[in-house]
C-alpha cells in the first residue's frame, strides 16, 4: 500500500487519529454507499468534515472502507 505522502499526492484528503488514517478521493467516488451503510456516524455525508474517526473502533472503520468498490477510500492502520 502506499504511504500517506503518496496517496495526498494522488489527490487523497486525509483523515487522522491516533489508530488510523482514512483516505478519500472525491472524483474516484461511485457513490455506492457502502460507507454510509456500513456506519452512517463516521460518514455522515451532511457534515463537514464528512468522516468522524472517533464514532468507531479503528478495525471496524478498516473493514467498512474494504468494501468499498471505487478505491475512493483507503487506510493506514497505524502500529
Amino acid at each position: 500500500m502506499a504511504d500517506k505522502e503518496e496517496l495526498i499526492a494522488q489527490g487523497y484528503k486525509a483523515y487522522e487519529s491516533d489508530e488510523i488514517i482514512v483516505f478519500w478521493k472525491p472524483d474516484l467516488c461511485e457513490h455506492a454507499t457502502e460507507c454510509i451503510r456500513g456506519n452512517d456516524k463516521v460518514f455522515d455525508v451532511s457534515r463537514r468534515p464528512w468522516v468522524d474517526l472517533s464514532q468507531a473502533p479503528s478495525v471496524e472503520i478498516a473493514e467498512i472502507i474494504d468494501r468499498c468498490p471505487s478505491g475512493a477510500l483507503k487506510y493506514i492502520l497505524k502500529k
